[in-house]
């Protein structure tokens, strides 16, 4: 069973179909601008409706558009084989204190019988655990981020990212900005086209892809959902609130199996095959919306080591996580 792309005639009261937008590797979906905040919830209703049956819809806000669904460590790389941190999350498997702080699973045995079906099962699990850890605190994983909280999404969008210091060893939260100019060249609902692998207008939109993810095939253990195709993490359920930035964030992590990838490439983790269509929101309009609230604040979204005792206490161990799985510090 496939998602339900959206068509060009999906539009409501508040939104404009733009134009069909072609991934590289995934299929063509329908680009709309939205300019009211019902036209959002109801397109995104939309999306959820026509996707009952296959699975969960859920968002990715960007600040620009691009050609692929990518995970940042696939992105430099041709050759899907990453034993960088595959040695990586063995090591923190077996690390004493990691084992305890991400409460881990531990190898069960029966009468000192092994059973090793379940051994494996349970490794796989507790790797796919601490990668999407990773994938919040270095960000250097095969998983993508997504949300399923279509705010936190709006948020993201609108915020840039940048690595700065000496050595780009910290990032800076940025939220971004719409001048008179931009705005005065800009009509309601039209806009620029896209063009290209980028738009040439990112610097005026923000970007929310719409995932759909199928329902799992057996019972989730731990937020960690299998299907024969993919991996979905939920961190608030995988991840002790020790850890609070993926509880804060609403966060969970998807990617695409290891044992499907027969020809061993980076471009086999694109995600784009799972879009099912694109809402372009301008982001002066997006600021509007999200207002001054605290919720929605880099301070709450991205809490400080005094705040978040995991991201302190990944910190305290520069051994274990070196380049390039750093812990991302933030400015």
């Amino acid at each position: 069973m496939n998602p339900v792309i959206l068509t060009n005639k999906s539009t409501v009261d508040g939104s404009c179909f733009v134009q069909m937008f072609q991934f590289k590797n995934g299929p063509l979906v329908p680009l709309y601008e939205v300019e009211r905040m019902a036209a959002f919830n109801q397109l995104i209703g939309h999306a959820k409706f026509a996707n009952a049956q296959y699975g969960n819809v859920y968002y990715r806000g960007v600040n620009g558009l691009y050609n692929n669904v990518r995970p940042s460590l696939m992105r430099g790389r041709s050759h899907g084989q990453a034993d960088d941190l595959n040695r990586l999350l063995k090591k923190i498997c077996e690390h004493a204190y990691f084992h305890r702080s991400l409460k881990l699973r531990d190898i069960p045995k029966f009468n000192g019988i092994v059973n090793h079906s379940l051994v494996n099962e349970i490794n796989r699990k507790n790797r796919y655990c601490i990668e999407a850890m990773l994938q919040h605190y270095a960000g250097n994983t095969r998983f993508v981020d997504v949300v399923d909280n279509h705010w936190v999404a709006l948020w993201m969008g609108l915020h840039n990212f940048k690595m700065i210091g000496k050595g780009a060893r910290y990032c800076k939260c940025e939220k971004r900005e719409l001048s008179l100019g931009d705005l005065y060249q800009t009509s309601p609902l039209y806009g620029c086209p896209v063009a290209g692998s980028r738009s040439i207008n990112d610097d005026i939109y923000e970007y929310i892809l719409l995932l759909a993810m199928p329902y799992a095939t057996s019972n989730p253990m731990c937020g960690i959902i299998e299907t024969d195709e993919f991996v979905e993490v939920d961190l608030r359920k995988t991840l002790p609130s020790f850890y609070l930035r993926p509880h804060a964030q609403h966060a969970l992590v998807v990617r695409k199996r290891d044992c499907n990838n027969i020809d061993n490439t980076a471009e086999f983790y694109d995600m784009s095959s799972q879009v099912i269509s694109i809402l372009r929101v301008r982001i002066d309009r997006a600021a509007t919306w999200l207002g001054d609230g605290n919720l929605l604040t880099g301070a709450n979204l991205f809490p400080s080591p005094s705040v978040d005792q995991g991201y302190n206490n990944l910190m305290m161990y520069p051994d274990v996580f070196e380049h390039p799985f750093e812990i991302v510090k933030y400015y």
